[in-house]
């Protein structure tokens, strides 16, 4: 169990896990990126207990605390539940991990358990918390045919990015990035994504449709949910609206445009800072793995050497992938990339392969003394 919730229950503070999370738990769903906790006591409780804790003033949440080596926790006291902000229905459901037990206070098991929410429901649910249904747990629902009256609040910063967090770190992301496209959220929220749809690809190279379907087939192909690999995914070609053509090249130096683009976008949502570095560097170099074989090596030397290259292949299988080419050049790179790593740990060979010349030293006789 996470620290802060160690301490809450040694100071004997009731606690359970509640929305997002609780349903983390009853659908075992092992990436989770916080938890949603909701406290039988008071803030001046929780200030007691857990040095550090912060007040980040925001709608949903009362408390945040944050340890380096664990997830954050996004506490509510029960004594401010109704008085602000309540979650749909589908999300009332709580977890208490003490005694491993649910309570369902709304009865919404039989919905939880079929997957599947009644079209004449959906206004009963938050846009963005149907999207959380389908990416974390394969819910099926779809869009209303009518255009719902817009959301009476306006998503927050944090809030955006947790949503977009916990949208990419689900198992079935293409549907719920699907969903909140066809909801509006992304024109309203992340416009440098909204516009990708606008942007036809050749169908030679890109028969899986526009820019936005290329994005979200990607993530078909992805092995798993992590973080900043889905938000590489996510924003690898965000440059695209805004390369122009040169030199028989539709979309030169979009790697680099988009760099810029997804440094803005993610600085604006506040990701962490070592989180935005790696993202920044699966963006700028996604488009390399392809050309490794044709390549001087010295030239790609420490794009090789980064500890991020893993990763970096695996956008690139994805990105690949899903123009339906087949995986055909990622092994051809994961070739080049393993006879890398050999040769860079052999003292006898240079990084591109070649033997090295040792030059022997002339030997010199001395004169022996008398």
């Amino acid at each position: 169990m996470l620290a802060a919730l160690e301490e809450l229950k040694r100071a004997k503070i009731p606690f359970w896990f509640e929305g997002v999370s609780a349903l983390d738990q009853y659908y075992k769903v092992p990436n989770r990126p916080f938890f949603y906790v909701l406290v039988d006591g008071s803030l001046v409780d929780l200030a007691k207990i857990l040095p550090g804790i912060r007040f980040p003033g925001r709608e949903h949440i009362d408390a945040e605390f944050e340890q380096s080596d664990e997830a954050v926790v996004y506490f509510r006291c029960k004594e401010t539940q109704g008085s602000r902000w309540t979650p749909s229905p589908l999300f009332s459901p709580l977890y208490d991990p003490i005694q491993g037990k649910y309570l369902d206070p709304l009865g919404v098991y039989g919905t939880l358990r079929k997957k599947s929410v009644d079209i004449n429901e959906i206004g009963a649910l938050r846009g963005y918390e149907s999207a959380l249904l389908i990416a974390r747990y394969g819910f099926q629902i779809e869009p209303p045919k009518e255009e719902l009256p817009r959301e009476s609040t306006t998503l927050d910063v944090a809030t955006q990015r947790d949503l977009l967090t916990l949208v990419l770190t689900g198992k079935h992301t293409a549907s719920g990035l699907q969903f909140l496209f066809e909801m509006g959220y992304f024109h309203r929220y992340w416009p440098e994504l909204g516009v990708l749809k606008d942007v036809s690809h050749s169908k030679e190279y890109h028969p899986e449709g526009d820019v936005w379907d290329h994005t979200t087939e990607t993530f078909t192909y992805r092995k798993n949910p992590d973080l900043a690999i889905s938000l590489a995914l996510l924003l690898h070609d965000v440059g695209k609206p805004h390369a122009q053509t040169w030199e028989g090249r539709k979309f030169d130096k979009h790697a680099e445009i988009g760099t810029r683009i997804a440094s803005q976008f993610l600085r604006r949502l506040g990701f962490p800072e070592p989180l935005v570095t790696k993202v920044l560097f699966l963006v700028r170099n996604h488009m390399m793995p392809g050309a490794l074989k044709t390549l001087p090596i010295y030239r790609v030397e420490k794009v090789l050497e980064s500890v991020w290259f893993p990763e970096l292949l695996e956008v690139y299988r994805c990105d690949l992938s899903s123009t339906f080419r087949g995986p055909g050049g990622y092994y051809e790179a994961c070739k080049v990339y393993r006879a890398f790593l050999r040769n860079k740990k052999n003292p006898f060979r240079t990084v591109e392969g070649k033997k090295i010349q040792r030059i022997r030293e002339p030997f010199v006789m001395q004169r022996g003394r008398s």
